[in-house]
């Protein structure tokens, strides 16, 4: 009998403003494969946690935002074979939140920016989970796989 996998759960957030969505770059050694990346705001499901309570604790502790069940919408899931860990990553879009959006995480990402998506498309170091699933939404595809990590823009 083959041995089970076991799969982490991932929680990305999808904030748009103007048409554009919001990315971190992470430059803390976490994604090392060829500098920093740039990386949709995300974090891992604790044990006993909800995907949707996990992403309204990564709202809070990485942007300072609240945001409340009903304005949390999942839009992609994706197997995810080339992380650290394997996992199952869960894309939410935030349709609205209070507070003011503030990089909370200083140690790990050293910027935040909008982008358009078609500027994502030909942006440099997009780490592949978000390239892909941003890509695959844009396409009305509700599930995709990465099953590695590259580093080309396209």
């Amino acid at each position: 009998m083959e041995e089970r996998a076991l799969f982490k759960g991932v929680i990305n957030i999808i904030i748009k403003q103007n048409n554009k969505i919001l990315l971190f770059f992470r430059n803390d050694g976490y994604f090392n494969y060829d500098g920093g990346w740039w990386v949709l705001p995300a974090g891992h499901i604790e044990q006993g946690e909800t995907a949707m309570n996990a992403t309204i604790r990564e709202a809070r502790e990485e942007m300072g935002i609240e945001i409340a069940p009903a304005d949390i919408k999942c839009v992609h899931i994706m197997s995810n074979l080339a992380s650290h860990i394997q996992s199952f990553d869960f894309f939410f879009e935030v349709s609205n939140y209070t507070g003011t959006i503030r990089n909370c995480e200083g140690d790990k990402c050293v910027d935040m920016k909008y982008f358009t998506f078609d500027e994502i498309k030909n942006l440099q170091n997009v780490i592949s989970p978000t390239r892909i699933a941003l890509d695959a939404i844009a396409n009305k595809q509700f599930y995709s796989e990465c099953v590695r990590y590259t580093s080309a823009s396209k």
